[in-house]
């Protein structure tokens, strides 16, 4: 063997290490693997590897985390149930308030339309009560106010048949519904005005005294009763009220009611 040859074969190039077999690089103290790969390769004293232990590790983990989420979660939804509840019983509270309200309300109004009706009422009823209207429809003027057979006659006589219809000449009241000696069938009217008049020889009393009455109220029929010579009806009229008559025909045709 030439020098030459021996020095490409040099055995510096050549020999094997007195140390042993060359591990991997991988092996190397220079090498560092990743940490699940470095687990999985340490076998543990038991025989149970890193990656298991890591394993286990990593699911406790979880699991507390899961259950810390779930915990979390569960907050949450209490949190949220809490405010829906508190916003719901808020909500009805302010229905229940506003119902409260407009019922009160709704009555107010009620209550004014009512009052409205009832003045509106009152105030046609007292129009109404004031109107004047003839005491009799039909019938023949028949004796004047004045002297007459030696005496002073207190009213007017108006002839008419027996069973005519006689009315209340305006709102008033019944002050007297009775047979009276001289008048038979009498009723006596006061109306709002304070004026009376007299009603006699009626043959029925439709009225009794204290009766309230309107313009046109039937109070009796024409009638032939008490002093009386025939069927008629005797009219007269006391502006005071007392007994102080006067002439009702002037009276009569100022309210537009003469009758006869």
């Amino acid at each position: 063997m030439s020098s030459s040859y021996r020095g490409r074969h040099y055995a510096g190039r050549h020999r094997l290490s007195s140390r042993g077999a060359r591990l991997p690089r991988a092996f190397s103290s220079s090498f560092v693997l990743p940490t699940t790969a470095a687990a999985a390769l340490v076998v543990t004293a038991t025989g149970a590897t890193v990656a298991e232990s890591s394993a286990a590790l990593t699911f406790e983990v979880s699991g507390q985390q899961t259950a810390l989420a779930r915990t979390e979660q569960a907050a949450d939804d209490a949190t949220t149930n809490d405010l829906a509840s508190r916003r719901q019983a808020s909500a009805m509270q302010t229905a229940a308030l506003q119902g409260r309200v407009e019922a009160k309300q709704r009555a107010a109004r009620s209550a004014a339309r009512k009052a409205a009706a009832e003045a509106a009422a009152r105030a046609k009823r007292e129009r109404e009560s004031k109107r004047w209207v003839r005491a009799i429809r039909t019938g023949t003027l028949t004796s004047g106010f004045g002297p007459r057979w030696g005496k002073t006659h207190d009213g007017l006589d108006v002839g008419a048949p027996t069973g005519t219809p006689l009315y209340a000449m305006s709102g008033g009241t019944v002050i007297l519904s009775d047979n009276v000696f001289s008048f038979g069938n009498k009723v006596e009217i006061r109306y709002w005005d304070g004026t009376v008049s007299w009603y006699g020889h009626l043959s029925r009393r439709d009225v009794r005294t204290g009766d309230t009455v309107m313009p046109g109220d039937q109070v009796g029929l024409v009638g032939n009763t008490g002093h009386s010579f025939g069927s008629h009806l005797h009219i007269e009229i006391h502006p005071t009220g007392g007994d102080n008559p006067i002439n009702p025909g002037p009276w009569l045709r100022k309210h537009g009611i003469m009758v006869g």
